[in-house]
């Protein structure tokens, strides 16, 4: 019993130290600032209303200016 506890702690100790060390490459090569700009980009791309002319999504244009009048 004792012997099978000793060895279950090795082993658990082992994953734990372990662990940290294989995955620090993948967390080191995350571009944090790549994915901020995409996220921001993602949100202007979702505005509505006029826009201004400088903005860095060329392909969208002015939306939904006339919501809330009647037509006809």
């Amino acid at each position: 019993m004792r012997r099978s506890f000793i060895q279950f702690s090795s082993c658990l100790l082992l994953f734990l130290l372990a662990g940290p060390l294989g995955s620090s490459p993948a967390l080191a090569s995350f571009d944090y600032n790549d994915a901020l700009n995409k996220t921001l980009l993602f949100f202007e791309a979702q505005r509505s209303g006029k826009l201004p002319e400088k903005q860095r999504v060329s392909w969208r244009g002015d939306s939904a200016l006339k919501d809330g009048f009647e037509q006809g």
